[in-house]
């Protein structure tokens, strides 16, 4: 890396190292109110101001760089396609990241500053650790692990696409088919020379900004103010005009409510529901089958398991089961000065800066201008995931019922707005969603084509696309199939090729991190409490030993030699 870079890589380093150590300091600064938001999201999000202005500074073109070549906006990569920053940067501004970042702020997470600045800083930091010299080879085990990480990103990004696009009343199965036929259209329009990458990154992005603004004028509050007044909340409840307190809605899928004091809840299709008391010697479980209109009363402790299509309906002013218990617990939990929490913030910054290394493709000097435009647009797309999550907070915590979570966070717009304004601008942010999934996919081409022909490169992707379509008929955890694809990436490929350019040392090492992270991967469920972050990251165990093996064997081949 030139200079300038190092410089840049460090002050965004410690940024990240700032905002995951900033809840540890004695005394608890980190929840002081400023202007009735805590200090530690007020951190967050100048951090990443400071890490954006930092980014666009250092990514200057070099001056021995001939004019005609600085002013240019793009830059010329392997495979013989030209890519701005934005396009660039697209696997970031990706839906799943989106959304994923909006509902870890809704639900407040322990690591939720943590986790939106590190997605943010990821991919600046791979932007800035441009090396002047040409990559080392790629090895076998390497090629495969790219290509399991970058199917691992599209099934992630299809999977979101899919849980939203039944916000606008479009099943599973077709809204994949659609979403696989966008990105094939956008690869054949980018082979005729059209910019589909850039200007789906830019009208997605646009779509997205747009609806956060329409809901904050909707409701008349600044995204600081929403914040302060859902964090004084003494605890999150139904409105009187929620649609589950009203007419009552049906669950998308199986799941079981805890409450926390006692409800009525009233069932709107018959059938039997079953409840768990818990006593306290043991728990009981009690079945009742309960036509239209007839009320379940539960208590404290209890849970109600339903399956999916019930229909119910709550009481109004009643806490909301599974949110959090109140306003300043959701603002300020009290799990975020643990240290596992902490563990659990390195381990992401691992996976996703590792997974950023492997998953961007390096770009040549830039204009200033092109330069800044990425990372600017990533900006507005971070901060647009933090309005989200807490204006949904603040307008309808009983999102927190929609299955999956995250995808109901999308669902936002129609609790703001009256119908249809609500409902048009959910298909509005829908749309965009559909759009930055089309960027995403063309940039994933592009590294693909980093480590193969671009004849093959186009199979491959192909391939891909497609198996991650069939597997998106299947629900999984999006955000988790994201990790998996970024956090492989990171140990078989990023770390061990910054361990060293030996070749050999480097199959070693990619073996030894692929083979560690499938295995922690796999058993991950079955680890001790205390593993709780290896369990959710296993780059972060099979990373370390990765760079280990490249190290040792770089030596010993180093003493024979």
């Amino acid at each position: 890396m030139a200079t300038g870079g190092r410089v840049g890589v460090v002050v965004l380093l410690l940024l990240v190292a700032a905002v995951v150590a900033l809840p540890l300091l004695p005394g608890d600064p980190a929840a002081i109110r400023l202007a009735g938001v805590g200090a530690l999201w007020w951190f967050t999000a100048c951090a990443a101001f400071i890490a954006t202005l930092t980014t666009c500074a250092f990514l200057r073109p070099p001056t021995n760089v001939p004019a005609s070549r600085s002013n240019t906006t793009v830059a010329t990569v392997t495979t013989g396609t030209t890519l701005t920053t934005s396009a660039t940067l697209a696997t970031w501004a990706s839906p799943v990241v989106l959304v994923s970042l909006a509902a870890h702020v809704f639900a407040g997470t322990p690591d939720s500053p943590a986790l939106v600045l590190t997605a943010l800083v990821a991919p600046l930091l791979a932007l800035l650790a441009r090396s002047a010299g040409p990559a080392p080879p790629t090895n076998p085990v390497a090629g495969l692990a790219i290509a399991a990480a970058v199917g691992l990103v599209l099934w992630a990004n299809l999977g979101v696409i899919a849980d939203v696009a039944r916000l606008v009343g479009v099943p599973r199965p077709p809204a994949l088919a659609l979403s696989a036929t966008a990105a094939f259209v956008g690869i054949t329009r980018r082979a005729a020379r059209r910019p589909v990458g850039d200007g789906g990154v830019l009208v997605g992005a646009a779509g997205v900004v747009l609806t956060v603004v329409v809901i904050g004028v909707t409701v008349a509050a600044t995204p600081w103010t929403a914040w302060s007044r859902a964090a004084s909340q003494p605890a999150l409840t139904f409105g009187q005009t929620s649609a589950w307190v009203t007419e009552g809605r049906p669950l998308e899928g199986s799941t079981t409510l805890v409450f926390t004091e006692p409800h009525r809840v009233t069932a709107l299709s018959p059938g039997v529901y079953r409840v768990i008391e818990e006593g306290a010697q043991r728990s009981v479980t009690r079945e009742w089958r309960l036509a239209a209109g007839d009320a379940l009363t539960l208590r404290p402790g209890d849970r109600l398991a339903l399956a999916a299509g019930t229909r119910i309906r709550f009481e109004p002013g009643k806490r909301v089961p599974g949110s959090a218990a109140s306003g300043v617990a959701w603002a300020e939990p009290p799990e975020r000065r643990s240290p596992g929490t902490a563990a659990h913030a390195l381990g992401a910054a691992l996976t996703l800066v590792g997974g950023a290394l492997a998953l961007l493709p390096p770009l040549g000097p830039l204009a200033w201008r092109g330069a800044a435009a990425g990372p600017a647009l990533l900006l507005a797309l971070t901060l647009a995931a933090i309005c989200w999550g807490t204006y949904a907070v603040y307008v309808a915590p009983e999102l927190a019922l929609a299955a999956p979570p995250a995808a109901g966070v999308v669902e936002l717009p129609a609790f703001a707005l009256s119908a249809p304004g609500g409902r048009a601008l959910v298909a509005t942010s829908v749309l965009a969603m559909l759009l930055l999934f089309v960027a995403t996919a063309l940039a994933l081409r592009d590294v693909i084509a980093m480590h193969a022909r671009p004849a093959n490169a186009d199979v491959a992707w192909a391939g891909l696309l497609m198996l991650a379509a069939v597997a998106g008929l299947w629900p999984a955890d999006p955000w988790r199939a994201w990790l998996a694809g970024c956090g492989l990436a990171a140990a078989a490929v990023a770390i061990p090729r910054l361990a060293g350019r030996d070749a050999r040392a480097g199959l070693a090492g990619s073996l030894a991190g692929a083979a560690v992270f499938a295995a922690l991967a796999a058993v991950g469920g079955r680890l001790p409490a205390w593993a709780a972050a290896v369990a959710a990251y296993p780059a972060l165990l099979a990373a370390p030993i990765a760079w280990v093996v490249v190290r040792a064997e770089a030596v010993r081949r180093a003493r024979r030699a």
